[in-house]
């Protein structure tokens, strides 16, 4: 079930990256760089989940490659989808995923912050400027 979940994530990141890609080549670039930061730890915790339910050593191999086909998949029909399309629909799917990707990571950080315990300002604060530096840098790097 885990591994579909990454996949399932790889392959909407993939999408994003395809659409993106359309728009511009730098867009893309930023979009993937982005994606680095959240898939790398995912994909070491998705093996040392493998590891520890007693997959061998070839095949925890073999599932992290073969995380490459939803992302190569994704980023595939994101860009032949919205090929030669408006730019509006190109952004139209660049913010639905982006909306669900958010959606997911929202609903994960705010769940494990009241399992924690109290919410204090700081957590609050630092919440939203995460959020407002990514939109930041989307903005003038993009």
């Amino acid at each position: 079930m885990i591994y579909l979940a990454v996949c399932v994530d790889l392959f909407s990141d993939g999408l994003m990256i395809g659409a993106g890609s359309t728009i511009s080549s730098g867009l893309a670039l930023v979009l993937a760089l982005g994606q680095v930061g959240g898939d790398l730890p995912e994909g070491f915790a998705t093996i040392a989940s493998l590891k520890d339910k007693g997959l061998s050593r070839g095949k925890r191999f073999l599932a992290l490659v073969g995380f490459a086909a939803p992302l190569f998949i994704g980023t595939s029909i994101g860009y032949w989808l919205v090929r030669g399309r408006p730019e509006i629909v190109k952004l139209a799917l660049l913010s639905f995923t982006a909306a669900i990707l958010a959606k997911a990571a929202v609903e994960e950080v705010i769940g494990e912050a009241h399992e924690q315990g109290e919410d204090t300002y700081f957590q609050t604060m630092s919440f939203i400027g995460g959020f407002a530096l990514f939109a930041t840098a989307s903005t003038y790097l993009g």
